[in-house]
This record gives C-alpha cells, structure tokens and sequence, in this order.
C-alpha cells in the first residue's frame, strides 16, 4: 500500500496548489524550493533541541501515567502488554491523546504555526487534532482528495535506520497523471476524498518505479518539521534499529477553505476531545469516541481537559479570525 493525492476542482480536473512565502523566514525559504519541486522537505531547528526535548518527556510521563509497567527509562518495560492500546506499531490516537496539553503546546508553538503561515500566505488558520509516534512500523495508504501540506514535528532524532516518513521521490509530478491512466481501477463510486483509502495492486506502485521513482527515508533531528505534499506517495517505515521514533503531526490549513458543516465537527471533535485525520479542513474523526473503546476499562478522554490560548482557540475554530 501506498499514498499519493489529487486536487479535483468543480469541473473534474486535477490542479496543482500553490505555495507561497510571507515574509522572512530564512529555514524554511531554505526549504521551500524542495517542497514545491519534490512534494517533500524538512525545516530545521523550528523549535529549539532542549524544548523538543522536554515534550519527548512529557509524551513519556503520559505513557507511564497508564499504570501498566512502562517506564521511560527502563527499555525492558517497553512492551506492548505494558502500554496502552496503539496502532501500526506505535501510533497512540485513542484516550483523547488528540487534546492533552502537551499536543496542545506543540500546536501553540509560535515557530511551528509560523511555518504554515508562510507556506499559505495568512496567519488565519485551522490545524488537525493528530496523534503522535512512540515507534513505526510499515503501513502505506493511497489518498487521492484535496491536497495538504503535512507536517510532522520531529522531537527524537530520526536517522537512516529510524522508523519515520518515507516518500517517493517523483511521485508527486505523476499523481494527475496516475489517476486518468487509471480510472478503471477506481472503486464504486470514484475515488474517494477520505485520507485513509487504502489499496494494495502492486501494478500501482510498479507504475510509478518504472518512471523513474525512487524511495527516500526522511531524516531529521529534534526540533525539525518534516513536511510533505500529500500528493507525494509516502508510508510510515518500521524502525531497522532499537532507537525510538518520537512524533507528532501538525497540520495546517487557511480556515477561508472550510465549509460550515465542517467547522461545526470541528468544534464538535473539540468539545468531545476526538482526534481527526492530517487534513483540518476535510476530515474524519479518530479516537476512542469515533472508533469505540478497544479494551473495557479504555478512557476516553484526556485526564485534564486542555486549557487553551486565544490562539489555540482560533486553530480550533471556536474563536473567529
């Protein structure tokens, strides 16, 4: 399985979006140029090393704070039997983990919202209620639905041998081109816009190696934004090494875009702490209250509900721009 997305305006043909860059922000007109031509790039030092390190800590403290036997420094307790429920090897999006302060202050960060300003030229934006990473393992996805700059905050650093983000370089450039070459493949109904559509036909992969695209593991170190396009094919790999992968997403669009509906499940999500998918203007819900509860004693909401700056109330969506 893998992802790769597409822009279908009202008349049914695919677009590209447009970047743009507000102001002086020297890390990421570095980065720019790569995004716009590869669909992918990393920001470095967004947030300082020693601030990414106090939110791996944090994570941690949640993670131990479930009684199960997990401790943070003691790698023998790093056991599935001693954790709470996650998914694909490490990604913990139930117990209202969406809205603990601590994902609340990364979203805060003014360096982080800072980023997506100048990709999208306004500060007026909405950002999704996501999960975090403790480790990875492989899991692709194709999504053909409107485009998204994705983000990841990276906290722990993440080398070659790391589980962390993979895309395919090219992939991108291919991805109108793939959908009209292949609408027959596409399931009752068309494809669809939810950001979780999956599909395993190794003739789709196949076709994209043989025009030329390869895959590449992102690296990056604390503090960093790993960005990407979310019309670049990517999947999530499996760590090769015994070094954690600590993450969390951070995505963020112009709050324009969305339509009434939606922000009413925004607030929605917010007041009933469920997480959503990366894309904050056309989601779907996750968490314990959108998925039910995997075990029966699961809790289903944060311990302390987060208390929220103007700011993170704007990025909600219950304060107007």
């Amino acid at each position: 399985m893998a992802s790769v997305t597409q822009t279908i305006t009202s008349s049914g043909n695919p677009t590209v979006g447009q970047l743009k860059l507000r102001g002086h922000h020297a890390a990421l007109e570095a980065a720019l140029p790569e995004l716009e031509t590869k669909g992918f790039t990393v920001v470095k030092g967004v947030i300082s090393r020693d601030r990414a390190a106090q939110y791996v800590e944090r994570m941690y403290k949640w993670l131990e704070g479930f009684g199960k036997g997990f401790k943070a420094d003691d790698r023998s307790t790093w056991h599935i039997d001693q954790m709470p429920t996650f998914n694909r090897g490490g990604l913990f999006h139930r117990f209202g983990v969406a809205h603990e302060q601590f994902a609340w202050d990364i979203r805060s960060e003014p360096a982080v919202i800072d980023v997506f300003a100048n990709i999208w030229g306004t500060e007026e934006l909405l950002v999704s209620f996501g999960e975090f990473h403790q480790r990875q393992e492989d899991v692709r996805q194709i999504e053909p639905y409107d485009p998204t700059d994705s983000g990841i905050m990276n906290l722990e650093e993440n080398g070659p041998d790391d589980g962390g983000l993979m895309v395919l370089s090219g992939s991108m450039l291919l991805y109108a081109q793939f959908f009209e070459e292949h609408e027959a493949d596409a399931p009752e109904g068309g494809w669809s816009w939810c950001d979780s559509y999956h599909f395993t036909n190794p003739a789709h992969l196949q076709w994209f190696y043989d025009r030329g695209c390869k895959w590449v593991k992102m690296e990056a170190e604390p503090g960093d934004v790993i960005l990407w396009d979310s019309r670049c094919i990517h999947y999530g790999a499996a760590a090769r090494g015994d070094r954690a992968r600590v993450a969390t997403y951070v995505c963020y669009k112009p709050a324009a875009g969305i339509e009434p509906a939606m922000l009413e499940k925004r607030k929605k999500a917010f007041e009933e702490c469920m997480g959503t998918s990366h894309d904050p203007l056309l989601f779907r819900f996750t968490g314990s209250k959108a998925t039910g509860p995997a075990t029966p004693d699961e809790r289903m909401e944060p311990l302390v509900k987060p208390v929220l700056s103007d700011r993170a109330k704007q990025l909600v969506g219950i304060l107007a721009y």
